[in-house]
């Protein structure tokens, strides 16, 4: 994680402050031709945003399960001031240009990096991208949690964070509306505020979807994607809340046009495969993974999603090789084992399912899931003793576990597992 010069990030975050909805038109000449970017400001401000009490945040919930793969666009330091003006017109105010030299981000252009060259009274029509750059910025991996990055961003304000894999590649971008979704997500939203933009709309949206209320959030999506057509988020939202009443094939139908604005959007790409696999179309699932993999190769949750698919076709071999890859590059350890395992068992290879289930429990002593399923795999093997000590512990772990229970109840009342 990188933080730099924390003195301009507080400045900067006052000065974002200042002109919170407010349209700063900032134009630039050059000989015939006039670049006119409209800087519609979605900033949280401390006092307008701040919590009600202690927000308990969801571990299980990862930057690269966000909306993080639009509002950006990368270039190199060598693009003009004219160049990284259109880009930033391109993205409609309110993304940045991340500027990557030898496949590294360096820092990152807002539309107030422009600004603040022409207030100081020079014309970054010409300038180098290098000459505008802002280096304050916050890198964080992917896997990171909600629960570890939401501290660091209350604390810090920072100007932008880079969402990065493990390669150091950057897969993504959590802009200042990531955060205020994230809030509003959370509860931390002043429904008294009147809608005014489409990203005030997609917001409210997303607090209502929060408390349960998706009939009204999809009418506050379908409000911000009138206004704004071309917007990724609106979508992807309306799809979630789609995918939230079952309407998979409606959701299928947003997420196809969040890739159409979006080929690199990676995170839209595994939630189509997810809702293929609900409906049972393996196929379909496993291109989606694919083209979501072709774009950000190392994301281990798309991985552990293309292994299962393989093993429910029953092609072993394939989703033997998901599991191993996930295990090499890191992350859930005992969740990439316990889903090794369930492949190995799908396919009768009861040894080498223990051996995964055993890595798993290793990994995690806790991990109910890979304790129920080697004793479930054990009873296929005829060793039902050793089954009944894996319930026991289980039982012992988790009193209220319905499955063990019910496991140790049938063992008793008929001397066999029923499941």
């Amino acid at each position: 994680m990188i933080i730099i010069d924390l003195k301009e990030q507080r400045f900067n975050s006052l000065l974002l402050t200042w002109i919170y909805k407010l349209n700063v038109i900032l134009i630039i000449f050059k000989i015939r031709k006039i670049y006119i970017i409209q800087y519609h400001t979605s900033i949280i401000t401390p006092s307008k945003y701040k919590a009600k009490g202690e927000i308990d945040l969801d571990k299980n919930t990862r930057i690269n399960e966000l909306d993080i793969t639009d509002e950006f666009s990368i270039a190199s330091p060598d693009m003009t001031g004219e160049q990284i003006a259109a880009e930033l017109k391109k993205l409609g105010g309110d993304g940045v240009v991340l500027i990557s030299q030898k496949n590294e981000i360096i820092g990152f252009i807002s539309p107030l990096e422009i600004l603040n060259i022409v207030s100081s009274g020079k014309n970054p029509v010409d300038m180098k991208a290098s000459e505008i750059i802002n280096t304050d910025y916050v890198e964080l991996l992917e896997d990171e949690s909600l629960g570890h990055i939401i501290p660091v961003i209350a604390n810090s304000y920072p100007n932008a964070i880079v969402v990065i894999n493990s390669g150091r590649h950057c897969v993504g971008f959590f802009s200042r509306n990531d955060y205020r979704e994230v809030m509003a997500a959370m509860g931390v939203y002043d429904d008294s505020i009147s809608p005014q933009t489409p990203d005030d709309w997609r917001t409210r949206g997303i607090a209502l979807s929060s408390k349960g209320e998706r009939e009204e959030a999809i009418r506050c999506y379908e409000k911000s994607i009138e206004s704004y057509p071309d917007k990724e988020k609106a979508w992807n939202k309306l799809a979630k809340s789609l995918e939230g009443m079952d309407r998979f094939k409606d959701a299928i139908m947003c997420y196809d046009k969040v890739v159409s604005l979006n080929k690199g959007n990676y995170v839209a790409l595994t939630k189509k495969g997810e809702l293929h696999s609900k409906q049972k179309t393996q196929n379909l699932a496993i291109h989606c993974y694919k083209l979501a993999l072709s774009v950000n190769p190392k994301n281990v949750n798309t991985l552990i999603n293309l292994g299962i698919e393989y093993g429910n076709i029953g092609n072993t071999e394939e989703a033997i090789k998901c599991f191993e890859l996930a295990l090499e590059i890191g992350g859930e350890t005992a969740e990439i084992w316990y889903r090794k395992g369930g492949v190995y068992s799908h396919d009768k290879q009861y040894s080498e399912a223990i051996k995964c289930y055993d890595n798993a429990i290793d990994s995690d002593v806790y991990y109910e899931g890979a304790l129920f399923d080697k004793g479930v795999v054990l009873n296929k093997m005829g060793k039902d003793q050793e089954a009944l000590e894996c319930f026991k512990e289980l039982i012992k772990n988790n009193p209220n576990n319905e499955n063990a229970k019910r496991a140790l109840d049938s063992y008793r009342d008929n001397s066999k597992f029923l499941f």
